[in-house]
């Protein structure tokens, strides 16, 4: 099967171009001109769900004394290191931006899913990424 064979004939062009395979909403403003380029360092603050609301992924801790615990993911940006939804759309943010990633599943995992991570085939996944720093 053809995936314009899936695609109904009267949605709209933005809606079934190729890419972004994915939709972010801004939840907290960054500086608005620090923004990665392609192999810069970028470290971020995350948690990861499936629509149905189970987190499958975080590496925030809190603590009663501290607001975050730990070490925020680094990682160099748009080099493939990591799912691909998150290499576009993270390269979209500014420094000190809060975002909510929903990346469809071609950007995510797949019809593979991630087993070990609770991931199911085909699941679109939701992320809310903070970028923290670039280097």
């Amino acid at each position: 099967r053809r995936s314009s064979d899936l695609i109904p004939k009267e949605a709209k062009p933005e809606e079934i171009e190729g890419p972004p395979k994915y939709t972010k909403s801004i939840l907290k403003k960054g500086d608005r001109v620090t923004f990665p380029k392609k192999g810069e360092t970028v470290h971020c603050w995350y948690t990861g769900s499936l629509e149905n609301g189970t987190v499958f992924d975080t590496n925030i801790s809190t603590s009663s004394k501290k607001k975050k615990v730990g070490k925020p993911l680094s990682f160099k940006v748009g080099m493939g290191r990591v799912i691909k939804g998150w290499d576009e759309g993270i390269s979209t943010m500014s420094k000190g931006e809060k975002a909510r990633l929903e990346i469809e599943p071609e950007w995510a995992y797949g019809r593979k899913g991630q087993p070990d991570a609770k991931i199911p085939p085909n699941a679109k996944l939701i992320f809310e990424v903070e970028l923290v720093d670039i280097d």
